[in-house]
């Protein structure tokens, strides 16, 4: 049975190494996790016993309690934000029930029964949302649509905690085009085809975003050989056939503000030209707009206030307090927040405890 901290971080970091790669939940040690408890909750110890809190002469001790059960409510086009989830719980050394999509999560599935026994024994997959299950939970995480959260919203009591993750998407930023920006646009664009939050959706240019778009188009092609998008269903390529239509359209009728490049003969990826500031959500598989940056951010409209990530050229981010975004990074890395990341504006690890304290 595992009691410490310290045990659970080396069988997680050699977990995670074994069963992911990196590709999935990133590359970290177990030091890298005991760090991150100690900078979010102050001490690394504090999840197995009273410590020292505040000023020693005041006698005052803490310590950090799982708010546990936490039930994990998974989404099925976005493993890696599960497998985040898991392992914050499992960090805080919770008790996790799973609920996975209808559809399965493979990648989640295999990291769970590939567990070793200390950890394996705060893990319970279910298979549907009972009211017992849903109401012995006191933590609830929730990744997918609003319409799902709002759901979800409706069963929450007061004693419970809920930690949304609904709808979002990222932009990206550039100040010219080039074929250097070209290529870690098309990264975070077709990364996990497009699926996730940190995904992004268009490609914002200060300077000429209009000769950006055969050179983003280049690059897809260029990424489409090398990393194939692969098979999706009919209806997602249907939605992709008819957006193209539609800007076929309207760049006949407006080739000065409209134009569209996309892959021959398949929908394997798409790239639109827009003389707009306007944020369109993308229909996703890898379709991205290209458009000029506005004077005013309000100018991207309201699906600004669904924003996650802002991805920007390294030489922006010295700007970055003028960007309103939850999360700002280097263009190309979007889609690889560390682990200390606040995900939609939550503490990753201090949203999943309670605390106790000892005044003597």
């Amino acid at each position: 049975m595992i009691t410490t901290t310290a045990e659970r971080a080396e069988l997680l970091a050699d977990h995670c190494e074994k069963l992911t790669s990196g590709e999935l939940l990133g590359t970290f040690t177990a030091r890298d996790l005991l760090e991150w408890v100690e900078l979010e909750l102050g001490d690394a110890g504090v999840l197995d016993d009273f410590v020292s809190y505040g000023d020693p002469a005041r006698g005052k001790f803490s310590m950090a309690v799982p708010h546990s059960p936490i039930l994990h409510i998974l989404s099925g086009n976005t493993p890696h934000a599960g497998l985040q989830s898991l392992l914050r719980g499992l960090l805080v050394g919770a008790v996790n029930l799973v609920k996975l999509p209808s559809i399965g999560l493979p990648e989640v599935s295999e990291w769970i029964e590939a567990l070793p026994a200390g950890l394996a024994e705060l893990v319970e997959v279910i298979d549907e949302l009972s009211d017992e299950i849903f109401s012995s939970a006191r933590t609830v995480i929730a990744i997918g649509s609003d319409a799902t959260m709002a759901e979800i919203q409706r069963r929450i009591s007061p004693r419970q905690s809920f930690i949304p993750h609904g709808h979002k998407l990222s932009i990206g930023l550039v100040e010219k085009p080039s074929a250097e920006a070209a290529e870690l646009v098309v990264r975070d664009a077709c990364a996990f085809n497009q699926q996730g939050c940190l995904s992004l959706h268009t490609v914002y240019v200060m300077e000429g975003a209009r000769k950006f778009l055969p050179m983003v188009a280049e690059a897809m092609r260029a990424y489409e050989v090398v990393n194939p998008r692969g098979e999706i269903s009919i209806s997602e390529s249907g939605a992709i056939s008819n957006l193209r239509e539609v800007v076929r359209y309207e760049a006949a009728n407006d080739p000065e503000n409209v134009a569209i490049e996309h892959s021959l003969g398949t929908t394997s990826w798409t790239v639109i030209y827009r003389n707009s500031p306007t944020l369109v959500p993308s229909v996703l598989n890898r379709v991205i707009s290209v458009q000029p940056w506005p004077d005013h951010f309000a100018e991207l409209g309201a699906e600004r206030e669904y924003l996650s990530t802002l991805a920007v050229e390294s030489h922006l981010l010295c700007r970055g307090k003028f960007f309103d975004a939850p999360r700002i990074c280097k263009l190309g890395e979007s889609q690889m927040p560390g682990l200390t990341w606040h995900h939609d504006g939550f503490a990753p690890l201090g949203s999943l405890v309670r605390w106790r304290d000892i005044d003597s």
